[in-house]
């Protein structure tokens, strides 16, 4: 044996790595694993083996030198050691190095390709062969496919090819240079299309230097890929599992048969909380325990049958209110039943919504059935698939001929182009609505307002329904009715009496335009107002009491009373009052039917007054003729007896009381019968001038002062008579000044009219007595006949003029007499 001491290999072999990453079975040279202690072997490899048989107390030669060598078979190994701790090392045969050649060269080339046919050839898997660059010396066709490269990086370093630029494979490569073993580690490489790979990898020295020191190393790799894609959806799908069954309303038991009871050895599931139950309550229980004797006598059976037969088993039913469907799969080994997996889930909701399903059906066709109105169903194309009961009683002439048929066949040509539009429009999944005209068979046309409804499945419009409702004696109707209304409408409006509608309460809903125009107040001002605006306060009531009649159904016809226009002055009317009653007999309003009564009233005022006068007049001719020829003797007489007396005192009151008796018959004379009236041109300026300087010796005896204002206007007039209505107009405003007072006269122009104004400031004339002057016999004198008043009306309204009063109590009187100038008339 020789012994060398050659410190720098030591030296490198203090470099290489524990025992324990190594594999003495992957050094291809003899190698042991020794202990220096128990002088015994620890690990030897095949190669140790069959070299060492040859050897007698190697062991002892090794552990006494410690730098030894041995001859076999004519050549020379070297023993190489390196410590690996305290008790342990690490011992290799190499050949001995003789110049530039190995002594045991074709041992050493024999070791080497054993071992790459054995791990290229031989392995299925993908094998890489680097040296101890890291650089690639052969690699297998598995491995080129895998990471898609080709023999062009043969000689290149492998970690800088582009898929196995990895850090974690790049430091396992580094550590089998330096002679660590890998096993079993996994890693995932990403491709260049983004997909990854995951692979097993076992990295192991394969030679070493005759220094010992790593030569090569190789590199097995099993494409785990699937394999941990499985795994990965294995982990998956077990957590789904398991939150599936702990979350959805289901109950899932797994059943064994134990002495003849069938046991619950698994229950999961959220649907336990609705029936009262946990896992642990029932887990280890027979059914008996779990429910009651009602539902195990259902349950028991079925368990036993399928436990016998091994076959699977579905059905519905329903335990302590839960409806149910229950899965019953038998689990069978050996071709026995092993367990039972019975699966139940909730469909009380499901049940719920069927029973809502078969009763909106059976809603749906009980509409479709029963309904009057025409329905009925056309695919997407507008072929007629269905009609219901409503279509063959209306349309009996062509509903035999409409399913199959194009919905168009049946409109009138005028209507199509509009149908198919919005046929199309309901198609988009919009429902239409339209009015179309049918051809109903009968050699006429029927009006039908139609609707389209689109008919969706899956949100994808199948068809269409259709609903017609046949409107033709409806359009005759309302055509009718617009004309009625038209009608009434113009009757309304156009009427010659005033006409408000009023609701229950009595406020205004509508006036027509006479109403307006007789009270002044338009439709906005008063619509929605109670009708007690044209009322006084103390009329009210009475307005209370007619709608208490018209609510009781009455009417009140023909009453006569006073109402108030807007401006405050008081309107004679008439009036109808009708209630407005629905089909129900129920009160909806009140029509009143208005009718002025002025014109009325002016007319009877005339007619009475023209009565009074006719017989006025014959009075007045009879008592002229009566009392002027006695009078003619008195006058002669009392002419004769004045001459001859000597007091004439009473003569003259006799006299004046015989000249009024005169007066009064020639006023009685001139209402018997016109008299002749001589026109002339006149200054109304001298005339009214003249009355009021005769009359103001009379304004001064009673302390009146007058005021006098003109302006110069001429008239045609027969200027005795208008001195003589002036007069009398004056003389009347001085006796209504019996203490004095102002008399105010006044002559102005306006409008073509001279307007004389005569006004006092006397006691004036209450409202009632007001509308009785000018009436014969009627004075507010007490010693006046009321003639003079009327003819003073008479000779102006001769004159083409007119005479107007008006008074205030306490204020005066105002007299206006108008007459026509004399270049304007």
């Amino acid at each position: 044996m020789v012994v060398n001491n050659d410190t720098k290999k030591e030296g490198t072999m203090a470099d290489m790595q524990p025992y324990h990453a190594l594999s003495v079975d992957s050094i291809p040279v003899p190698a042991a694993i020794i202990d220096v202690q128990d002088q015994n072997f620890i690990e030897e490899n095949e190669e140790w083996k069959g070299l060492t048989l040859q050897e007698d107390n190697l062991l002892q030669k090794i552990l006494v030198e410690k730098n030894c060598s041995i001859r076999l078979n004519h050549y020379t190994y070297k023993v190489k050691r390196k410590q690996i701790d305290e008790q342990k090392e690490l011992v290799m045969i190499v050949p001995e190095v003789c110049g530039e050649k190995h002594v045991s060269d074709d041992y050493s080339n024999n070791s080497r390709s054993a071992i790459y046919e054995s791990l290229i050839y031989n392995t299925p898997t993908c094998v890489c062969i680097l040296d101890n660059k890291g650089k690639v010396v052969e690699m297998n066709q598995s491995f080129q496919e895998l990471f898609h490269i080709s023999d062009t990086v043969l000689g290149e370093s492998l970690c800088n090819q582009t898929p196995l630029q990895n850090q974690a494979f790049i430091n396992l490569v580094m550590n089998g240079i330096r002679g660590v073993n890998t096993t079993g580690e996994e890693v995932t490489f990403m491709m260049d299309n983004r997909r990854k790979i995951t692979c097993n990898i076992t990295i192991s020295p394969a030679n070493y230097k005759s220094d010992g020191t790593v030569d090569s190393v190789g590199i097995i790799l099993h494409d785990i890929t699937e394999k941990k894609n499985y795994e990965n959806e294995l982990v998956s799908l077990k957590a789904e599992l398991e939150n599936t069954l702990r979350l959805q309303k289901t109950i899932t038991y797994k059943i064994n048969k134990r002495d003849n009871e069938f046991v619950i050895e698994m229950a999961a599931g959220e649907l336990l909380k609705k029936l009262n139950l946990t896992p642990s309550k029932v887990i280890g229980k027979t059914i008996e325990e779990v429910f009651d004797s009602h539902h195990l006598g259902k349950i028991q059976p079925k368990l036993k049958r399928i436990w016998e037969t091994g076959e699977e088993l579905t059905y519905e039913d329903e335990y302590k209110d839960l409806e149910y469907i229950a899965s019953i799969v038998p689990v069978v080994q050996d071709g026995k039943v092993a367990e039972i997996i019975c699966s139940i889930s909730d469909i009380s909701l499901i049940k719920d919504i069927q029973r809502k399903l078969i009763e909106s059906e059976q809603k749906y066709k009980s509409i479709v059935k029963y309904s009057p109105d025409n329905i009925y169903m056309v695919d997407t194309k507008g072929i007629i698939q269905e009609v219901n009961p409503a279509v063959k009683q209306q349309w009996n002439h062509i509903s035999p001929y409409m399913i199959g048929s194009h919905f168009s066949e049946f409109i009138a040509e005028g209507s199509k182009h509009s149908a198919i539009n919005h046929f199309e429009v309901a198609l988009k999944g919009e429902a239409s609505r339209f009015v179309t005209t049918f051809e109903n068979g009968e050699g006429g046309k029927s009006h039908v307002a139609v609707t389209n409804i689109p008919i969706r499945v899956k949100n994808k419009v199948i068809g269409i329904y259709g609903f017609g409702q046949d409107i033709t004696e409806k359009l005759k109707m309302e055509e009718e009715l617009k004309e009625a209304k038209e009608l009434l409408e113009a009757y309304f409006e156009h009427a010659g009496d005033g006409i408000v509608l009023l609701d229950p309460e009595g406020s205004v809903l509508k006036v027509n335009q006479q109403f307006e125009s007789m009270f002044g107040w338009n439709k906005d001002e008063i619509t929605g107002n109670k009708i007690t605006f044209i009322h006084q306060e103390d009329q009210v009531g009475q307005f209370k009491q007619n709608l208490m009649t018209i609510k009781a159904g009455k009417r009140i016809k023909d009453y006569e009373t006073v109402r108030y226009r807007k401006d405050g002055t008081p309107i004679e009317i008439a009036f109808n009052m009708n209630p407005i009653l629905n089909d129900d007999g129920n009160l909806i309003g009140i029509s009143a039917i208005i009718r002025d009564l002025s014109e009325k009233k002016r007319n009877e005022d005339l007619l009475k007054k023209s009565e009074q006068l006719a017989m006025i007049g014959q009075l007045a001719a009879g008592v002229a003729h009566e009392i002027r020829n006695p009078l003619t003797t008195l006058k002669g007489f009392l002419q004769l007896m004045k001459e001859n007396a000597k007091d004439d005192f009473y003569l003259g009151v006799i006299q004046g009381e015989l000249d009024r008796i005169e007066i009064i018959t020639n006023e009685f004379l001139a209402l018997a019968k016109p008299r002749a009236v001589q026109f002339s041109l006149t200054s109304l300026t001298t005339l009214l001038t003249s009355s009021v300087e005769f009359i103001k010796m009379e304004c001064l005896k009673q302390g009146v002062d007058v005021r006098f204002s003109v302006e110069e206007a001429e008239i045609y007039c027969d200027s005795h008579q208008m001195k003589q209505v002036i007069l009398n107009v004056m003389k009347n405003a001085l006796e209504a000044m019996p203490s004095g007072g102002l008399l105010s006269v006044q002559l102005e122009k306006e409008d073509g009219y001279a307007k004389i104004s005569i006004q006092d400031n006397g006691n004036g004339i209450p409202p009632e007595r007001m509308k009785h002057l000018g009436e014969p016999f009627y004075s507010t004198k007490e010693k006046g006949t009321g003639l003079g008043l009327m003819i003073c009306q008479k000779i102006i309204k001769e004159h083409h003029g007119s005479l107007s009063i008006q008074s205030n109590v306490s204020e005066g009187t105002t007299v206006t007499i108008l007459l026509p100038i004399a270049n304007e008339k």
